[in-house]
């Protein structure tokens, strides 16, 4: 597999924002994820049940393929899930998010799909001889590194920080941080984070359209807070 480092994955991030929404490399504003995926990308995008518990967040289909989809987004007895074709390019968000009306998981699980689309496909297709990534909560919950991560586990981690570097570009997220704590500076090492820090992170979450945990550990992985990292991160 391919080990993208931190810095890689920042310059394709803006990269990304620089070829298409370029005055996002210098104001907070939300990232276009179903304008990038459908109309930059060329990906399709289907809403199914992809799971009665909510286990299974989104998939993406490398090659033409098939996948169980659900009748509805909670289980009773007597459901049973059906297969539906899905062609190549296709992105699948479970409908249940939706139904939650949870537009910044919606946003964050969307566009994490189609950052595997950018990098992922020859691992997937070569080394894991897999048609399609199925994404569940798991691929969303890891935000640090360690020593025994699988290789799936290390590409999904480097696609949730690809995405958020994506949403939240690097220079503009450090300068509207500090600016919200009223600091002048940037500080040279990491800065415990504080209670009284909340209110700006949330400002932050409010203006690019993401939860408070999506800030928080983006500025963790800029370095901005401190942080244990437990594996060696290719510089």
């Amino acid at each position: 597999m391919h080990y993208y480092s931190k810095e890689t994955l920042e310059q394709m991030a803006d990269e990304i924002n620089r070829k298409n929404y370029p005055e996002r490399l210098s104001k907070m504003i939300p990232f276009d994820h179903y304008d990038y995926m459908e109309n930059v990308l060329k990906l399709d995008i289907e809403w199914k049940y992809l799971s009665p518990n909510m286990k299974i967040l989104g998939l993406i289909f490398f090659e033409d393929g098939e996948f169980y989809v659900w009748p509805k987004g909670s289980y009773s007895k007597g459901d049973i899930p059906h297969k539906e074709f899905f062609k190549k390019g296709t992105v699948v968000i479970n409908q249940a998010i939706i139904d939650k009306k949870d537009i910044e998981k919606e946003r964050f699980v969307a566009n994490h799909e189609s950052m595997h689309w950018i990098k992922d496909i020859p691992f997937f297709l070569k080394i894991d001889n897999s048609i399609l990534q199925i994404c569940n909560k798991d691929s969303f919950s890891s935000t640090n590194w360690n020593d025994n991560m699988s290789a799936v586990d290390i590409v999904e981690r480097q696609t949730n920080y690809l995405n958020a570097a994506v949403l939240m570009p690097r220079d503009v997220i450090i300068k509207e941080f500090f600016k919200a704590i009223r600091y002048t500076f940037i500080p040279v090492n990491p800065t415990e984070l504080k209670k009284w820090m909340y209110g700006a992170i949330n400002k932050i979450a409010k203006a690019y359209g993401v939860n408070f945990n999506v800030v928080k550990y983006r500025l963790q992985d800029l370095g901005i807070f401190e942080r244990e990292e437990r594996y060696n991160f290719k510089k």
